[in-house]
Protein backbone atom coordinates (compact mmCIF):
# COMPACT_ATOMS: atom_id res chain seq x y z
CA UNK A 1 0.00 0.00 0.00
CA UNK A 2 2.79 2.26 1.08
CA UNK A 3 4.07 1.75 -2.80
CA UNK A 4 1.01 2.93 -4.58
CA UNK A 5 0.69 6.17 -2.42
CA UNK A 6 4.56 7.20 -3.03
CA UNK A 7 4.05 6.32 -6.54
CA UNK A 8 0.86 8.21 -6.87
CA UNK A 9 2.45 11.23 -4.70
CA UNK A 10 5.41 11.03 -7.40
CA UNK A 11 3.26 10.86 -10.65
CA UNK A 12 1.15 13.84 -9.01
CA UNK A 13 4.34 15.68 -8.78
CA UNK A 14 6.75 14.97 -11.49
CA UNK A 15 4.98 17.68 -13.86
CA UNK A 16 4.41 20.26 -10.99
CA UNK A 17 6.33 23.63 -11.10
CA UNK A 18 9.59 21.95 -13.38
CA UNK A 19 12.07 21.52 -12.12
CA UNK A 20 11.42 21.16 -8.43
CA UNK A 21 8.40 19.14 -8.72
CA UNK A 22 10.61 16.43 -10.16
CA UNK A 23 12.86 16.56 -7.85
CA UNK A 24 10.66 16.09 -5.14
CA UNK A 25 9.35 13.11 -6.72
CA UNK A 26 12.25 11.52 -6.97
CA UNK A 27 12.97 12.30 -3.22
CA UNK A 28 10.10 11.68 -2.28
CA UNK A 29 10.44 7.62 -3.89
CA UNK A 30 14.11 7.47 -2.51
CA UNK A 31 12.46 8.36 1.07
CA UNK A 32 9.35 6.33 1.23
CA UNK A 33 11.18 3.41 -0.03
CA UNK A 34 13.86 3.57 2.92
CA UNK A 35 11.31 4.17 5.17
CA UNK A 36 9.44 1.11 4.66
CA UNK A 37 12.50 -0.55 4.43
CA UNK A 38 13.23 0.57 8.50
CA UNK A 39 9.75 0.09 9.55
CA UNK A 40 9.89 -3.65 8.36
CA UNK A 41 13.66 -4.75 8.53
CA UNK A 42 13.73 -6.58 5.58
CA UNK A 43 14.56 -5.92 1.68
CA UNK A 44 11.28 -7.53 0.56
CA UNK A 45 9.23 -5.23 2.14
CA UNK A 46 11.16 -2.66 -0.19
CA UNK A 47 10.94 -4.64 -3.03
CA UNK A 48 6.70 -4.81 -2.71
CA UNK A 49 6.68 -1.06 -2.06
CA UNK A 50 8.49 -0.86 -4.89
CA UNK A 51 6.26 -3.01 -7.09
CA UNK A 52 3.63 -1.05 -5.81
CA UNK A 53 5.14 2.39 -7.09
CA UNK A 54 5.62 0.48 -10.65
CA UNK A 55 2.05 -0.53 -11.18
CA UNK A 56 1.16 2.74 -10.29
CA UNK A 57 3.55 4.46 -12.70
CA UNK A 58 2.97 2.07 -15.58
CA UNK A 59 -1.12 2.93 -15.15
CA UNK A 60 0.01 6.24 -14.92
CA UNK A 61 1.95 6.11 -18.01
CA UNK A 62 -0.29 4.12 -20.68
CA UNK A 63 -3.34 5.86 -21.97
CA UNK A 64 -6.88 4.70 -20.75
CA UNK A 65 -10.41 4.34 -21.82
CA UNK A 66 -10.72 7.82 -22.66
CA UNK A 67 -7.31 8.50 -23.44
CA UNK A 68 -6.14 10.07 -21.07
CA UNK A 69 -2.49 10.31 -20.00
CA UNK A 70 -1.12 11.59 -16.68
CA UNK A 71 2.42 10.79 -17.49
CA UNK A 72 3.70 12.18 -21.10
CA UNK A 73 6.18 11.87 -23.14
CA UNK A 74 7.38 14.98 -22.85
CA UNK A 75 11.22 15.96 -21.61
CA UNK A 76 10.05 15.69 -17.42
CA UNK A 77 7.84 12.53 -18.19
CA UNK A 78 10.83 10.97 -20.33
CA UNK A 79 13.24 11.86 -16.77
CA UNK A 80 10.87 10.73 -14.75
CA UNK A 81 10.94 7.40 -16.49
CA UNK A 82 14.30 6.79 -15.85
CA UNK A 83 15.40 8.59 -13.01
CA UNK A 84 12.61 7.33 -10.87
CA UNK A 85 12.84 3.69 -11.57
CA UNK A 86 16.86 4.12 -11.24
CA UNK A 87 15.73 6.05 -7.54
CA UNK A 88 13.41 2.84 -7.16
CA UNK A 89 16.23 -0.10 -7.45
CA UNK A 90 18.64 1.82 -5.64
CA UNK A 91 16.63 2.78 -2.38
CA UNK A 92 15.25 -1.15 -2.90
CA UNK A 93 18.83 -2.57 -3.40
CA UNK A 94 19.92 -0.24 -0.18
CA UNK A 95 21.24 -2.20 2.70
CA UNK A 96 18.32 -1.60 5.39
CA UNK A 97 20.11 -0.90 8.89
Amino acid sequence: MTGVVLGFTGVVLHNFLPPVGFLVALLITFLGIQLVGQKYGTRTSKLWAALGWFIVFYRAATVGTSFELLIYGNTIGNLYLFAGFATLLIAAAWKVK
